[in-house]
């Protein structure tokens, strides 16, 4: 019998941390690992709030991630943009505190040749994308119709995949407007250069790649648990018989990111707490 792929949409506890100040991304970072959670990558922060109601956490702020826009030239020479939901040397905050203090370049921050090679091995088309240089830097940088988001050459790459993408537009239209922020810069230099995946709130504030000495705000699981622990609390018995809270069982079944005793649970697939 072939191997099936076969994906499962679960849920699992979300918590955010933050440090709003300046090297904030580092620190939010720190806080989460030292914690012992793992910080959720870009596709798991959009699966949350795609399943998410208008008035959720998770769709009422903004969020940094350890996913990563990469500038630099192949072993070819040729000018791309990497943008990779896998570990990378900025999803530790040691290399970001490395790289803030070798000097940023307009917030930027500068990779090592190799990781570049690197992450453009892993290019599969799920998690890691490249995109021409100079395509990226013939598109609008700015705020755009979300009807024609979709065919920006950032979008895509950016939330992790077609289907996601265009998931997370509808939701975005419906929470935030027809317009969306879709920015980029011009990060090519003679060494590749960085910054890790930003998503707004808001017709403007959408899709970014950060400053690396930036306010910072991440969602982070709890590393190595099994992702169904806490999602159902004990319930009351009626007739000996165990039954589910009605809100949790509505929750659950309609794939939804909801708050519960002060919690936050955001739907995510099995597939993307692999990264």
């Amino acid at each position: 019998m072939a191997e099936t792929k076969i994906l499962i949409p679960i849920v699992v506890e979300a918590k955010p941390f933050e440090a709003l100040e300046t090297n904030g991304i580092e620190k939010a970072l720190t806080q989460c690992l030292e914690a012992g959670y793992s910080p959720l990558f870009m596709p798991q922060v959009v699966d949350g709030r795609i399943f998410a109601s208008p008035t959720d956490y998770i769709a009422q702020h903004w969020f940094t991630t350890p996913s990563v826009r990469v500038t630099g030239r192949s072993r070819g020479g040729n000018a791309v943009v990497v943008y990779a939901h896998v570990p990378n040397p900025f999803s530790n905050p040691a290399n970001i505190k490395i790289a803030r203090e070798a000097g940023l370049v307009n917030g930027a921050g500068k990779i090592p040749l190799q990781d570049f090679y690197n992450l453009l091995e892993l290019e599969d088309g799920q998690r890691v994308y490249v995109v021409d240089h100079k395509t990226l830097q013939s598109s609008e940088s700015g705020v755009i119709e979300v009807s024609k988001a979709m065919k920006h050459p950032q979008t895509i790459p950016f939330l992790g995949g077609q289907d996601r993408a265009e998931k997370y537009l509808a939701k975005h239209e419906e929470f935030y407007g027809d317009t969306i922020g879709i920015w980029h810069s011009d990060d090519l230099g003679d060494v590749p250069q960085g910054r890790p995946l930003f998503v707004g709130y808001g017709c403007n504030f959408g899709l970014v790649g950060d400053y690396l000495d930036g306010s910072g705000r991440v969602l982070g699981v709890v590393a190595a648990e099994p992702p169904h622990k806490g999602v159902v609390r004990e319930a009351p018995r009626e007739n000996g018989n165990q039954t589910l809270d009605a809100k949790v069982l509505a929750d659950l079944s309609a794939g939804k990111a909801f708050m519960y005793g002060g919690r936050l649970y955001a739907p995510v697939s099995a597939e993307n707490l692999k990264l």
